[in-house]
């Protein structure tokens, strides 16, 4: 198959970088290959001062800019923190749910708010969260505490209004990891998850608040685990049932779907067949995150794998690489001014009422710092 002049493999990528600085190789990719987007982790992350440097070289390198993606969830995945904001986990700000469901709300909001205005500050347009996993017990810890809640309607409640107040600070959100993540048993980081579920619970549980968030997200982010109920041979990244069926034909849905980190070891095989059966499932994202030019540069491979078959199957990416180039054009932050935020009065105010719940004794983090700082969220 000949390649058409106009297709563009990368564009259906977002890569990583190795170090706190942009290397002649890895400019020169970017450059050649125009990736839809670079993913920063804490390897990469120095001062802020560091962090806007490396942005702006990263934005240079080609013409429309790549946009920046980041997990700054809170608690225990929270890539960026001192002197930001410290974030509660997601399961204090459920506790304090208990206690005035009002209050928590309110501060779900907050929250979004705040962490969109220091993202941009710093020239991040897309930030992987929320999470939309349910805290289930007996489950592997992996979600835990990075979950809004055990019960959907809890979930749906504080991380819808944790999706408003991103979406008014201009920051693209990536609710993850559907189709739930939860119930495993094991860490898809490690070992391929299997959640045993039949579709009645699957409906009322995992399922439902993706479905009904579906409308208010920008993009998902696919999970690496098997859900026999719908299908019982592919994980879900690799699943067409599961992507395309359920999600786009049966749901609707529009937003950008994106894989979690190709690399992960619940996955098997190399990484162009990883990405060649992830964009045949019907992601219009991957995501490569290992910062090793090899590595993205096989994703590519996979892409290309991917469309050489793709003419003669139904499924595939809903966006090729130009739509997604327009979709993310909202997303293509120019670096603000970090001081000027943090010293804004109005910030300050939303910014002291978050962090009484980070340091209230529902909400304090046992984390330490830097904790998870290079693990895939």
């Amino acid at each position: 198959m000949t390649i058409k002049t106009q297709f563009h493999p990368a564009g259906h990528l977002v890569t990583g970088l190795a170090g706190k600085s942009l290397q002649s190789d890895e400019k020169a990719w970017i450059m050649q290959h125009k990736p839809a987007g670079v993913i920063l982790f804490l390897r990469n992350l120095g001062t802020l001062d560091e962090v806007v440097d490396l942005v702006r070289s990263i934005r240079s390198a080609t013409v429309p800019p790549p946009t920046l993606w980041l997990d700054q969830e809170g608690g225990r995945v929270q890539r960026l923190r001192d002197p930001l904001t410290r974030y509660p986990t997601a399961e204090a700000l459920a506790r304090w749910d208990d206690g005035d469901p009002t209050d928590a709300v309110e501060l779900a909001h907050l929250w979004g708010l705040v962490c969109g205005q220091e993202l941009r500050s710093l020239g991040f347009g897309v930030n992987c969260a929320p999470v939309l996993d349910l805290r289930e017990p007996g489950a592997h810890p992996v979600i835990g505490d990075r979950a809004f809640g055990a019960h959907p309607e809890q979930v749906i409640r504080l991380a819808g209004a944790w999706l408003e107040g991103l979406a008014a600070s201009g920051c693209m959100a990536v609710g993850k990891h559907f189709p739930g993540h939860g119930a495993a048993l094991v860490d898809s980081h490690r070992q391929l998850p299997v959640i045993d579920k039949d579709r009645q619970r699957l409906e009322k549980e995992e399922l439902l608040p993706f479905r009904q968030l579906a409308s208010r997200l920008p993009a998902m982010m696919t999970a690496h685990l098997v859900v026999p109920a719908i299908d019982r041979e592919q994980p879900a990244t690799w699943s067409s049932k599961i992507m395309t069926d359920l999600l786009r034909r049966q749901w609707g849905y529009r937003g950008l779907l994106v894989s979690d980190a190709i690399e992960m070891s619940a996955l098997d095989g190399d990484l162009v067949m990883r990405t060649k059966r992830a964009v045949l499932a019907g992601c219009d994202l991957v995501l490569c995150c290992t910062g090793k030019m090899e590595d993205n540069e096989a994703a590519r491979l996979g892409v290309i794998a991917a469309w050489e078959d793709v003419g003669s199957r139904s499924q595939g990416p809903l966006f090729a690489a130009a739509a997604i180039e327009k979709i993310l054009d909202t997303y293509r932050t120019e670096p603000g001014d970090w001081r000027q935020l943090l010293s804004d009065p109005a910030y300050r105010q939303r910014r002291e009422r978050l962090e009484a719940v980070s340091f209230s004794p529902l909400g304090a983090d046992p984390t330490q710092a830097g904790q998870q700082g290079n693990a895939i969220g």
